[in-house]
Formats: C-alpha cells, structure tokens, sequence
C-alpha cells in the first residue's frame, strides 16, 4: 500500500474530527477545556463544505457567505455527509487565530495569527524579530489544533465513542 492510499484510507478521521469539533463548540457555547485545564473558544463560521464520498457519484454541500446558516450543515449531516472544509476560529486568553482546515487531508487552506507590531525602520534585528513573533503565533495557532486533536483521538479510540459521543452527535445534529 503505497502512502497515498494510506491517507485516503484515513481520511475519515479528519472530518469526524471536524464534525465532533463543531458539535462540541455548540454544546459548550464555543468554550471548551484543553489539558492543562485551559479553556478556549472554538467558533465555526460562514463557511462549511461537507460531502458523501462513500458513493459513486458525489454529493457535495457548499455553506458560504455572510448571511449562511449553518443548519444546513446540520441537514447534510443527517443525510451522512461529513465535513470536509471549515472556516473556525480559535480563542485563548491572549490570541485570536482564524482558519480553514481541510478534513480529508487534515490540512490547512489558510492560517492568520493576530496582527504583530509594524515593522520599524530598525534594520535587519526589527525584520528577524517581527518574523520570530510571526512564527511563534503560527506555532500556537497550530499547538491548539494540535491539542484540540489530540483531545478527540483520545475520546475516538475509547469505549465512550461509540457508546457515548455517537449518541451526543447523533442527538445534536437531528
């Protein structure tokens, strides 16, 4: 199996990741706790692309703009499309980041971190410092999806998901 296939076959994982993220910001009102017992907001947006991909011929879900509810991405999910593409924002006591994750890949469309000083005309030491900033914030912004992940992988392979969390889902999205 070569690893194309392999990530195919696991493709699963990043949108029921998305899926239960979204769930779990709606059942907590965008706060939830991450170890250490820090507490942040999780919040889906105007933006949402879910898709069947276990059929033959696709069926695709597209939530864009402004004034888009997101019930409709709740009907998709009923009818057993997944997410495969969200636009969310991430809250932690300091920073707000802004995202798009892909769910198939588990990647990211896009990444913006909070704004950083302006550059000062200071030389080379201003520019260094101003890109170490930049890649501290994309290093946290990632660290909270990271342990955002990690948080569901460890619920995904307990015996309270199939037992609890898929009846929480289920109940939520209907």
């Amino acid at each position: 199996m070569d690893f194309l296939d392999i990530l195919r076959e696991k493709a699963f994982l990043g949108r029921e990741f998305l899926t239960w993220l979204w769930f779990k910001s709606e059942q907590t009102g965008g706060s939830i706790e991450i170890d250490g017992g820090k507490a942040i907001e999780v919040v889906f947006h105007d933006r949402m692309t879910l898709d069947l991909t276990d059929v033959d011929t696709p069926q695709i879900v597209t939530i864009k703009g402004e004034f888009s509810e997101l019930r409709e991405g709740l009907a998709a999910i009923r009818e057993g499309k997944k997410i495969e593409e969200a636009k969310i924002s991430i809250k932690n006591s300091e920073n707000e980041f802004s995202m798009i994750i892909k769910g198939s890949w588990f990647s990211f469309g896009s990444l913006r971190t909070p704004k950083t000083a302006p550059l000062e005309d200071g030389g080379d030491e201003d520019t260094e410092g101003a890109f170490l900033e930049k890649m501290g914030l994309m290093e946290e912004g990632i660290g909270l999806i990271d342990s955002l992940f990690e948080q569901f992988v460890k619920i995904r392979i307990s015996d309270d998901w199939d037992v609890k969390e898929i009846p929480k889902i289920r109940k939520w999205a209907s």
